[in-house]
């Protein structure tokens, strides 16, 4: 997705936008995600995961995930309250998980887009595997299996607008 009104708009303008990133791990939330802001300077982006490397022992450090996810809501509020658009890089493979987020979008009236990654079980652990390769976090295999039984996809009206991207990386 190439969303030009993101990318230049006047924020005064026009109306906030908050994508909220679903999909399992390995599905290309977070490359789509710095790929995106990379050109898209009233977008921000808020990553659970990097706040548990920062309060924790690294980014699957689990002891510090409801910290971490206070500090994205933090986050995804004071970005909103500055005009910006936000990004929240995070699995959010449940409406539970993905409520808040929501809500806090709604609270500035901000127009709430899931972004879908949706790719099959192989697909999914090569990734991971690459990713480990690359020294990056190992996701076990009964994560992800777990993740994606318990899965329930975005739909309207949860959301705005759902958009499943194109997944070719």
């Amino acid at each position: 997705m190439n969303d030009e009104s993101d990318k230049k708009s006047d924020k005064k303008s026009e109306k906030l936008k908050v994508y909220i990133l679903c999909g399992p791990p390995g599905s290309g939330k977070s490359t789509w995600s710095k790929e995106f802001i990379k050109d898209a300077p009233l977008t921000r982006r808020v990553c659970p995961d990097e706040f548990r490397a920062k309060l924790g022992w690294g980014e699957g450090d689990q002891s510090v995930s409801h910290l971490a996810f206070q500090a994205s809501y933090n986050a995804l509020r004071h970005y909103l309250s500055l005009g910006l658009n936000v990004i929240v890089d995070a699995t959010n493979m449940h409406c539970k998980g993905r409520k808040e987020f929501i809500n806090i979008a709604r609270e500035f009236d901000a127009y709430v887009v899931a972004m879908v990654f949706e790719l099959d079980k192989e697909t999914l652990l090569q990734r991971v595997q690459k990713r480990v390769s690359e020294g990056g976090r190992n996701i076990p295999e009964d994560v992800i299996d777990s993740m994606l039984e318990k899965y329930q996809r975005p739909v309207k009206p949860e959301f705005d607008q759902v958009i499943f991207q194109q997944n070719k990386l």
